[in-house]
């Protein structure tokens, strides 16, 4: 009896982190511009190019931005990466060219600007602390 109530719960648990597909756009060729989807109460989005890779990735929590941003180019290359927690900027904010190459950072700290760097085919030239 015990080992069916833990398989119960742990199949409960399953069901409610589950994946649900809120909506999705499509572009005038029929191709995914964008899907919106709900896991374990946050509210994921994806948006893609025309010529169907991803552009942007992110989420929301109670209506605010949270965790991991992403945007991409056209072809795929990273091009920025931002993090949220609760709606407030965190962390280390990074932005890339088309060559995979930084060409800035800021970093936050508890939503305040920190500090920034702008960098030059890879090289560090110029940072300043706020």
């Amino acid at each position: 009896m015990r080992s069916l109530l833990i398989l119960f719960v742990l199949l409960l648990a399953q069901a409610s982190s589950a994946q649900e597909i809120l909506g999705q756009e499509r572009w005038p060729d029929g191709t995914l511009r964008a899907t919106r989807y709900s896991e374990g109460g946050r509210i994921h989005f994806i948006t893609y190019h025309e010529n169907g890779r991803v552009k942007e990735i992110g989420c929301f929590k109670n209506g605010r931005r949270d965790g991991v941003w992403r945007q991409y180019s056209d072809v795929g290359a990273l091009l920025a990466q931002a993090g949220f927690r609760n709606g407030q900027r965190q962390g280390v904010w990074e932005f890339r060219n088309a060559d995979d190459r930084t060409t800035g950072k800021l970093i936050y700290a508890a939503g305040v600007l920190a500090q920034a760097e702008q960098y030059d085919d890879g090289a560090l030239v110029a940072q300043r602390s706020y």
